[in-house]
């Protein structure tokens, strides 16, 4: 083959390599992009009070999004957190307000008015992590709490769903934990997870027994190994000895 051959598939290898790597680098990016926007879009903000007569959670993997029946011109709310407290009417627009808040003893109290009477709901957000969900109940105010897309509860190892839900629905892709009549002050509290993951964690169990297995019989080759070489040795210094 002559030089300029050689020369000629070192420069295509070259530019394959950089174009292998262009494409990946592409990949990368676009993996991080999907990643992000995941994490910037905002919770749904339209899924209302739909008839339920209670307190909706809405769950996504960082935040919950807090959907409360409405129906006066004023509204008084006590929160641990300090948030942005939007009031929809039925038709799901939204109604100007003035809120006022007040911070005592480590809670805000906010108290919202419009300028007229609204029959709808009142929105807010809250921040969640560690795939697990506490807040807690008002007197006779039923509670539903929704899952993020993809997400499960009720596994005794992975998580589930303290107390009991009395109703598990479905709502398109999306579990829907019900508590109709909670006692006054009840801590809900829903650790959540992948659909995937009790398989995984399957998985995973099986492959620390079946490495277990494999240290175990390595283990009982090794004292084989030396038990033999021990029974030479043995045979060796008996056959030394009676020569003797």
């Amino acid at each position: 083959m002559l030089v300029s051959d050689i020369l000629a598939l070192k420069t295509d290898f070259w530019k394959a390599k950089d174009d292998m790597n262009q494409e990946t680098r592409f990949g990368i990016l676009m993996l991080l992009a999907l990643a992000l926007l995941q994490m910037v879009l905002p919770v749904s903000p339209g899924m209302a009070a739909d008839g339920f007569n209670g307190t909706t959670y809405i769950l996504s993997k960082s935040e919950a999004e807090v959907i409360v029946p409405a129906n006066g011109s004023s509204f008084n709310l006590t929160l641990p957190f300090k948030s942005e407290i939007v009031l929809f009417d039925s038709q799901g627009s939204e109604v100007p307000v003035e809120a006022k808040v007040h911070f005592w003893r480590g809670s805000y109290q906010y108290q919202v008015v419009s300028e007229e009477r609204v029959k709808g709901h009142l929105n807010y957000t809250f921040p969640i992590a560690d795939q697990r969900f506490v807040a807690y109940s008002e007197e006779g105010s039923a509670v539903r709490v929704i899952l993020p897309t993809g997400y499960a509860t009720g596994d005794p190892l992975l998580g589930k769903a303290r107390p009991k839900p009395e109703e598990v629905e479905t709502l398109g892709d999306r579990t829907v934990l019900i508590w109709t009549n909670p006692a006054k002050r009840t801590m809900i509290d829903v650790s959540f997870y992948r659909d995937d993951a009790p398989r995984a964690f399957r998985l995973f169990l099986l492959l620390l027994v079946f490495l277990a297995g494999v240290l175990a019989l390595e283990h009982l080759a090794s004292i084989r190994r030396l038990r033999s070489v021990r029974e030479e040795a043995d045979e060796d210094r008996d056959e030394e000895e009676g020569g003797l």
